[in-house]
């Protein structure tokens, strides 16, 4: 099987001949640069540049050579705004800045830095809407965003790769609680409903215009768009489900609808971190068929119970380890043991891509993840194949 037939085959619920796997795929499931440099001296890779996918959290963009040695099935392909080339780093003393498109400000300590931190939030202010009209937002519709992007998809799909497509910027409320800052966010949804309604509609239909210019371009080559918003923490979600149920669900709703409309064929692969089994039947009414990272440390997240509860419904991307704990400090014998009931846990029948869960950090051993790969070569074949 090539990897796109692989994973096209999982995502139909069904066994290929091997469980697919991913790393790098998405931003959400990649690897911090400098934990790529380590696993590429392990495995004897030369040290080549690096490029980094995602400024903030510094996650490196994959090397061919890397991918075919580990037998990485799926091609992430992505617009401008993740591209660090179009980002001017400034110089704050301690740290190094900049400031993004949307007008968010960021900066990293200067000595043992790993990722950006939110520094200025925009539309932090009593009264939001005196920005609203005269805000410079975005233009999502900008050709630039695409340049490159049919090539770059095209290439891969002749490469036999699944080829997924990254979005315009986060999630519709984690972009909202950047501009308006985390307090600010909760308190608005608490009592400010239209405040949170108007932020809402506004970031929807900016990303479901990037959707239609993006799929208009390149989306004959695309497999899977990589949507996403994280609404749980580790221990539970961030608002009740009856606020998502009425705030939030309906965008989330419009946005899928309009990405369907224009690629009914790409699979909408949803990205939402933490504790959030109780939302997953919403997630599947409004048309999510892919659920990562899958994250089976949080609360109520079991992996058995998840496949038996949804696992006709929604496919797995993730969940393949605990990268928090098990990954980062796990002896070689708790990775295995820990990859092996995850498999045995969300494979059967299809419906798994193992990956991680969430981004592997800068201070994971690379021998910790070779081993979680080799295991995954040893117990990741289906029977029947």
């Amino acid at each position: 099987m090539t990897s796109r037939e692989r994973l096209q085959t999982a995502l139909n619920h069904q066994e290929a001949d091997r469980i697919p796997f991913d790393l790098g795929g998405m931003a959400q499931s990649g690897i911090h640069r400098t934990a790529y440099t380590n696993l590429r001296r392990r495995l004897g890779l030369p040290d080549l540049e690096i490029q980094t996918l995602n400024v903030i959290t510094q996650v490196a963009r994959l090397h061919e050579d890397l991918q075919e040695r580990l037998g990485i099935d799926a091609h992430l392909v992505y617009g401008k705004w993740a591209d660090p080339s179009v980002i001017e780093l400034g110089d704050e003393g301690e740290y190094v800045a900049y400031t993004d498109e949307w007008g968010v400000s960021r900066r990293m300590p200067k000595e043992s830095g790993l990722y950006f931190d939110i520094c200025r939030h925009p539309f932090d202010v009593d009264a939001p809407e005196k920005l609203w009209e005269r805000y410079p937002w975005p233009d999502s519709t900008d050709p630039t965003r695409v340049r490159g992007l049919r090539e770059e998809a095209r290439s891969a799909r002749s490469r036999g790769k699944f080829v997924v497509l990254m979005g315009l910027c986060p999630g519709i409320t984690e972009m909202y609680s950047w501009l308006r800052g985390f307090e600010r966010f909760y308190s608005d949804l608490a009592a400010e409903p239209a405040i949170v309604e108007r932020f809402l509609q506004k970031l929807g239909e900016l990303k479901a215009s990037y959707w239609r210019c993006a799929l208009s371009e390149a989306g004959e080559y695309v497999d899977a768009v990589n949507e996403a918003d994280d609404l749980a923490g580790q221990g539970g979600l961030l608002m009740s489900v009856a606020t998502y149920r009425r705030l939030i669900k309906p965008y989330h709703q419009q946005l899928i609808a309009a990405i369907k409309e224009t690629a009914p064929h790409a699979k909408v692969l949803f990205h939402s971190c933490g504790a959030v089994r109780k939302l997953i039947p919403d997630f599947i009414e409004i048309g999510v068929e892919v659920l990562n990272p899958v994250q089976i440390s949080a609360a109520g997240m079991d992996p058995c119970e998840l496949k038996r509860d949804f696992g006709r419904d929604i496919c797995f991307w993730g969940g393949g380890i605990d990268t928090q704990h098990v990954l980062q400090r796990g002896s070689p014998q708790e990775i295995r043991d820990e990859v092996r009931r995850n498999i045995e846990a969300l494979a059967p029948g299809g419906g798994f891509i193992f990956s991680p869960v969430h981004i592997i950090q800068a201070n994971v051993p690379p021998e910790n993840i070779v081993v979680m790969w080799e295991t995954l070569q040893d117990h990741g074949r289906y029977s029947s194949s």
